[in-house]
């Protein structure tokens, strides 16, 4: 029987994370339209990551305890009900070779029920506007899109 869990990210773990995570910034860099330079992005980002680590939770998703992807979700007041929690799913990375296994669809499922038992008002998934595949994987498992947001350079 498959085995998926969600587990949280130790200090430890962060030289492994740090290692799949950029992995995570060169594949997702096709869909970004204004990034020259991902490893200098990416080393601006890992910092910034743990500036507010109070309010973001870093989960491996294992699959037979071996850790095949990961995902960062920032927990933040709702609007205008401070009292309230959404859960914003920032980065969500599955391993290639473990794709469209349904692991990503099962750690989804854990994500949920937990916040669902939490009581949390809202799970929304950040997504590169150009990037298919995961808008079809998000619409696929109930997710709308809520907002596009744009952007230029001066």
């Amino acid at each position: 029987m498959r085995r998926i869990k969600l587990t949280p990210i130790t200090d430890a773990e962060y030289d492994v994370l740090h290692e799949m995570m950029h992995r995570y910034f060169l594949e997702i860099n096709s869909y970004e339209s204004h990034t020259e330079d991902i490893d200098i992005y990416f080393d601006l980002y890992w910092p910034a990551l743990f500036e507010d680590i109070e309010y973001r939770e870093l989960l491996w998703i294992t699959y037979n305890n071996k850790n095949v992807g990961f995902t960062v979700i920032r927990i933040l007041p709702d609007w205008p009900d401070s009292k309230q929690t959404i859960a914003s799913i920032a980065e969500f990375y599955i391993e290639p070779t473990y794709r469209r296994s349904g692991i990503g669809t099962a750690a989804i499922s854990l994500l949920l029920d937990d916040h669902r038992e939490r009581g949390t008002a809202l799970v929304e998934a950040d997504i590169l506007v150009n990037n298919e595949p995961a808008t079809k994987f998000w619409k696929n498992l109930g997710f709308q899109v809520q907002y596009l947001q744009t952007g230029r350079k001066p």
